[in-house]
């Protein structure tokens, strides 16, 4: 601070100028900081948006890019051809007709691929549920039990990478039974097969044991 009169340096808790005597006028600045404008508050919110969604958007990526196949799905016999299921193009299942080979019962790989999903039931009837039959986009063969626990469904179809029930809006991901909608743990329960001289077959006593999730 200076004195106001003749210019010595005074300390701020100075009453009076030492040099001249002169009453120090203590002054507290009210200038106040700007407020921002709103165009600069538009901004930050903007770029706050901006940044979540970049966010957001890599989080869904690396979800996806990360994605582990169903445990079982893991295990299954994979074909060279891969499928582009597209966006919108609705797959319903195709029943076809299984045969029993020894223990198990079997159904041609190239029904598969040509339908792209299959519906069969046990050749005997002593399992009542049907089994569908796909390959998922990375070429892998999955045989799952076609009900819904929650609905009762027993029938599915294709739509995109997903696999959705026929009679209610729950859906999955062909290759990770991720659920995208709701029933996580009612998606059409996978069962091991083998892939042998172009016949996918699935083994009697497994398919005739399985029981209801719920």
């Amino acid at each position: 601070m200076q004195c106001q009169q003749c210019g010595t340096s005074v300390q701020p808790e100075t009453r009076f100028c030492p040099q001249c005597g002169w009453k120090v006028d203590i002054r507290v600045s009210t200038e106040a900081t700007p407020p921002a404008s709103p165009g600069g508050r538009k901004r930050w919110v903007y770029g706050g948006l901006i940044v979540v969604m970049l966010i957001a958007g890599l989080s869904i990526y690396l979800k996806v890019l990360l994605r582990e196949y169903h445990p079982v799905i893991a295990e299954q016999p994979e074909v060279v051809v891969q499928f582009n299921y597209g966006v919108e193009q609705k797959i319903a299942s195709v029943p076809v007709k299984a045969r029993m080979d020894g223990n198990a019962v079997v159904i041609p790989l190239q029904a598969v691929l040509d339908a792209k999903i299959v519906r069969f039931f046990d050749p005997e009837g002593v399992q009542a549920v049907p089994v569908i039959a796909y390959v998922t986009p990375e070429g892998k063969i999955v045989t799952a039990m076609s009900i819904s626990e929650n609905c009762r469904s027993t029938d599915f179809y294709l739509k995109g990478h997903n696999i959705h029930c026929a009679s209610c809006p729950s859906y999955w991901n062909m290759s990770s039974l991720e659920a995208y909608a709701c029933c996580q743990m009612f998606y059409p329960d996978p069962i091991p097969s083998t892939l042998v001289n172009a016949q996918i077959r699935v083994d009697a006593e497994v398919l005739r044991k399985w029981k209801t999730r719920g």
